[in-house]
């Protein structure tokens, strides 16, 4: 196991809306002088409009589409040493999902729904307001579960975050 870990050089932060991948993803890509790329900042570049504006107008198959294509360009063609932020429902596509797992060394950020909600600032278009989040959270639990090396955001700042994933990755590599 340890030895396919070793061959990844790309790391996935994965999890709910609101968890930090993002800031998280820039903050330890800096640390690890490594490229950064945010899957959701990608797809607004390419289409012109926020993300809430293409749920709504091309719906959310058009942009699973999108997000599908676009993480694979972004990780045919990642430099060798890159992190990605994820949207938060990349890996519900099977194929997204196979393809993050076979390249990329995914990392799970979650904190609990009450965090999330209060981080929220209602430009999720599937988790827009606290109903929505709590639906969207309870629906995706299992899902993000499942990703693994999980890692708690709750109470922690983001570059706290950010660096017990550097200690994680740095160690893997060593092993």
């Amino acid at each position: 196991m340890y030895n396919r870990v070793m061959k990844k050089n790309i790391i996935a932060l994965a999890g709910p809306p609101c968890s930090g991948k993002s800031i998280v993803g820039k903050i330890l890509a800096g640390s690890l002088e490594s490229d950064f790329i945010d899957i959701d900042s990608k797809i607004e570049h390419e289409i012109g409009h926020s993300i809430a504006w293409i749920f709504r107008h091309n719906g959310e198959e058009s942009f699973r589409a999108t997000e599908n294509r676009i993480l694979t360009e972004v990780i045919a063609n990642a430099t060798a040493h890159t992190v990605i932020a994820l949207g938060g429902g990349a890996l519900l596509d099977s194929d997204s999902r196979k393809l993050a797992e076979e390249k990329t060394i995914i990392f799970t950020l979650s904190a609990s729904t009450d965090t999330l909600i209060e981080r929220n600032n209602g430009n999720r278009p599937l988790a827009s307001d606290n109903y929505m989040m709590r639906k969207l959270i309870t629906g995706r639990e299992l899902h993000y579960a499942s990703l693994g090396n999980p890692i708690e955001t709750e109470d922690k700042t983001p570059e706290q975050v950010a660096e017990i994933i550097r200690k994680e990755v740095l160690l893997l590599l060593s092993l």
